[in-house]
């Protein structure tokens, strides 16, 4: 079972999304994909710049977004998921936190990171995958 990085789900959002993550996210069922409501904040956060410049565009983002929520299991930053993220950050960057509290989350429930970025992830000893490449690792 899997936890979507933000950059996976972002992907869709892309007039044509990369091949390989449509096929891999095509190859597994529903209920093995799970997105943190870590990535649901990112991706607000994105649509508040947005909203800034392009009011109209922010709003096709979030509708976009409400979509998104919908359509995945989202996992709340639970008690343990905390406790979890505050061991991955001890002596870390703060540049970390929504990484860290991403691993945090996939730690707690046992699922593999599918991200782009296996090198943000790479130090918290969290399960990884990169959609992107094939074969995945």
């Amino acid at each position: 079972m899997y936890l979507l990085d933000t950059n996976i789900i972002s992907e869709l959002r892309r007039p044509r999304p990369h091949g390989a993550i449509l096929a891999w996210l095509q190859a597994l069922p529903e209920p093995e994909l799970h997105l943190s409501a870590v990535s649901l904040g990112e991706i607000q956060a994105g649509i508040e710049l947005t909203r800034q410049q392009d009011a109209e565009k922010a709003r096709e983002i979030e509708r976009w977004a409400d979509l998104v929520s919908a359509s995945y299991n989202v996992l709340p930053m639970d008690a343990e998921s905390f406790r979890i993220w505050a061991r991955l950050m001890h002596g870390r960057s703060d540049a970390l936190y929504e990484d860290a509290m991403i691993a945090a989350t996939a730690i707690r429930h046992r699922l593999v990171v599918a991200t782009r970025n296996i090198r943000d992830f790479a130090d918290f000893g969290v399960a990884l995958v990169n959609p992107f490449e094939s074969p995945f690792r």
